[in-house]
C-alpha cells in the first residue's frame, strides 16, 4: 500500500493538567501514541510531529517511526506542512498521505482501510472520517450545502452550525500531490488565529473536486484532551477488550470490576472473578481461575492454575498451580508444576520445583527449591547479610519445619529434615536430620513468684 501516515504529538495537552505529555498517558497499559501507532503499524512509512516535551515523546517511539520538530505549534495546517516540507517526506513521498491525531487511541484499522480505499477508488483529492453523535460540543462540524462540504470548527460555528451533529474526526486521507501542491494556502483567519488542515477540504471544494466521507462509530475516533475523556475512552477499549476474551471462551464474573492490559492474553476456558487485575504482557493459560481480588503483572499462568487474593509480578507460574490467598509472588519467582504457595506466602527471585509447597506464613527468597519440598509455616531463607544477597539451594524431597531460618548461602540435602525451630548456618547432608536448639529449661513456681511481686 502506498501511503504515509502523519501522526500529530506536539501538542500540551493543558485540560490534562498535567506535567506528562498528553500522547504519553496511559490507556490499557500503553501510551495513546503507542495505541495510535500500532493499529497505523500497517503503513510502513510512519511520521510523528512532536513539539511540547519533544525529547519524551521521541524516546518513546519505535525506532522506525520518523519524527519531525514542530518548533511552534501553530494548528493542525502547520504541523502537516512541517512533515511535508521535510527532507525525509519528499525523498520517501507516497501516492497517499494519511493524517491521524495523536490522541484518538481507539481508532479501528478497518475505517482507516476503507478511507484510503474509497479516496484511491474515487480518486478524490481528500477523505475524512465523520460521526453523527447526540452531543457534539468541541468538535468540528460537518457542513453540507448541496454539492459542497465543509468543515467549520466549534469557535468557528454560527448559531445553526453548532445544531450540526455530524462531527469531524480529524482523520484524513490526502492524494499527496494535493497535499503538497495545496498546503502553503492556508491562513489563519478565524477565530483561534491558527492554519486549519480543515481549510484544505474547501480547497478542494472550489476545485470541484469529490470529496469522500466515511462515517463510522464515533467511539472509535472520541478524542483525549483531559482525565476525565481518558477514562471515558479507557473504559470503552476495556469493555470492547473484554467482550472480545469472552467470545473466545473466557468468563467473567463482573467486567465491570475487571481491568485488563491491551497486551494481555487469556486463553479458552479460563475465568476471571471479581476485582481482578491483569496488567503488562501477562499471559493466561487455559481452565485458570483468576481472583477475587488477583493482581497479576508481566506474568505467565499455566494451564489449570488457580491465584485467589494474591499479587504475582514478573514471575512464571506452571500447571496446576495453586496460589493464595494471600499470596506474593515476587518479580524473578519460577514455580514449576503443581507448587502450592499459600497464605501469606512470599517468594522472591527463587526458582521452586515441582510439587513443591510453601504452604503458609514463610519467606522464599533468592532460593532454589527442588521437586516435592515442604517448605513449613513460620519459616525464612535469611538471604541478606546487611551487604549482599546469598542463595539457599534446597534439594528434592527436603522438609523444613515450622519457624526455621536458612541463613544463606547454604544448601540443604536431599531428603533431609531441618527441625522446628532452627537456625540453620551450614549446610545439611542428604536424608540427614538438622537441628539447632538450646536445651530447654523449665523454672518450676516462676509464675506464683512473679504474681507476688
Amino acid at each position: 500500500m502506498n501511503v504515509s501516515v502523519v501522526v500529530l504529538a506536539a501538542g500540551k495537552g493543558t485540560r490534562m493538567k498535567s506535567a506528562l505529555p498528553k500522547v504519553l498517558h496511559e490507556v490499557l497499559g500503553k501510551s495513546i501514541l503507542a495505541h495510535s501507532l500500532d493499529t497505523l503499524s500497517f503503513i510502513e512509512n510512519q511520521y510523528v510531529v512532536v513539539g511540547h516535551e519533544s525529547d519524551m515523546v521521541i524516546d518513546s517511539l519505535p525506532s522506525s517511526t520518523k519524527h519531525i520538530l514542530q518548533k511552534d505549534q501553530l494548528g493542525t495546517g502547520h504541523a502537516v506542512s512541517s512533515v511535508v516540507s521535510s527532507e525525509i517526506f519528499v525523498e520517501n513521498k507516497s501516492e497517499f498521505t494519511l493524517v491521524v491525531p495523536g490522541d484518538v487511541p481507539a481508532i479501528d484499522a478497518k475505517d482507516i482501510e476503507l478511507l484510503i480505499g474509497e479516496v484511491k477508488t474515487k480518486s478524490s483529492p481528500v477523505g475524512f472520517l465523520t460521526s453523527v453523535v447526540e452531543n457534539p460540543h468541541g468538535y468540528g462540524r460537518v457542513v453540507k450545502n448541496n454539492e459542497e462540504i465543509r468543515i467549520v470548527e466549534e469557535k468557528d460555528c454560527n448559531d445553526d452550525e453548532r445544531k450540526i451533529n455530524e462531527i469531524n474526526s480529524g482523520i484524513y486521507c490526502f492524494n499527496t500531490d494535493f497535499l503538497i501542491e495545496n498546503i502553503d494556502s492556508l491562513d489563519t483567519k478565524n477565530a483561534q488565529g491558527e492554519f486549519y488542515l480543515t481549510d484544505l477540504i474547501g480547497i478542494a471544494n472550489n476545485q470541484k473536486q469529490d470529496i469522500v466521507i466515511v462515517q463510522v462509530d464515533d467511539d472509535s475516533i472520541k478524542g483525549i484532551n483531559s482525565m476525565s475523556q481518558l477514562n471515558e475512552v479507557e473504559d470503552i477499549m476495556q469493555k470492547k477488550l473484554i467482550e472480545g476474551f469472552m467470545e473466545q471462551g473466557v468468563y467473567f464474573q463482573d467486567p465491570t470490576s475487571t481491568y485488563i492490559d491491551s497486551e494481555v492474553t487469556i486463553s479458552s476456558g479460563t475465568k476471571i472473578l471479581a476485582n481482578t487485575h491483569l496488567t503488562g504482557k501477562t499471559s493466561i493459560d487455559a481452565d485458570c481461575v483468576i481472583g477475587p481480588n488477583a493482581q497479576i503483572n508481566d506474568s505467565s499462568i499455566g494451564k489449570n492454575s488457580t491465584v485467589v487474593n494474591s499479587v504475582i509480578d514478573q514471575s512464571t507460574i506452571q500447571e496446576n498451580g495453586n496460589i493464595g490467598p494471600f499470596a506474593h509472588i515476587r518479580p524473578g519467582s519460577e514455580l514449576g508444576e503443581g507448587v502450592k504457595v499459600g497464605s501469606f506466602a512470599e517468594t522472591k527471585k527463587s526458582k521452586i520445583g515441582k510439587g513443591s509447597k510453601v504452604p503458609h506464613l514463610a519467606y522464599v527468597g533468592d532460593a532454589e527449591l527442588g521437586e516435592n519440598v515442604n517448605f513449613s509455616a513460620g519459616s525464612i531463607t535469611v538471604n541478606y547479610d546487611g551487604k549482599e544477597k546469598h542463595k539457599t539451594e534446597i534439594k528434592d524431597g527436603a522438609f523444613i519445619g515450622s519457624d526455621v531460618m536458612l541463613v544463606a548461602p547454604v544448601t540443604i540435602g536431599e531428603e533431609s529434615m531441618i527441625g522446628a525451630g532452627s537456625v540453620i548456618t551450614k549446610d545439611v547432608p542428604s536424608k540427614a536430620l538438622g537441628i539447632e536448639r538450646n536445651n530447654q529449661k523449665n523454672v518450676e513456681g516462676y509464675v506464683d513468684r512473679k504474681k507476688k511481686k
